[in-house]
């Protein structure tokens, strides 16, 4: 009998760490990655919906062998919401204002390198 209520409490225990890890996950609203093996001027985008109040979460790793890179955040009117720092690693946060279709745009000058962009909120 104790066995039996040993094993319940550990399937109730797994059950409610899964629930809990499946509710607090990221939700992945957009990314990108790139390799660029020669000298290239260039941007690459891509866009998501945002509501009022949502916060989400900006990724950002670089590798760059020359040239630069950067990433800024606009809303559909083309405003920009942030312009984010050159760095090798960024993970910053970002309540967003309004409900609209934000774009996030790399935009690069003579790079060459890598790069990697993903912007999520929590479910």
């Amino acid at each position: 009998m104790k066995i039996k209520i040993k094993v319940l409490l550990a399937v109730a225990i797994v059950a409610a760490v899964v629930i809990v890890a499946f509710c607090t996950r990221q939700k992945v609203l957009g990314n990108m990655s790139h390799t660029i093996k020669e000298v290239k001027t260039s941007s690459s985008e891509f866009s998501f919906t945002g509501s009022e109040g949502d916060r989400i979460k900006i990724s950002l790793r670089t590798t760059v062998k020359s040239g630069t890179v950067d990433f800024i955040l606009s809303d559909s009117k083309g405003n920009v919401v942030a312009a984010l720092d050159r760095a090798k690693e960024l993970e910053t946060y970002l309540d967003l204002s309004y409900d609209d279709t934000y774009t996030l745009t790399a935009e690069y000058t003579e790079f060459t390198g890598k790069f990697s962009v993903k912007v999520s909120k929590k479910r």
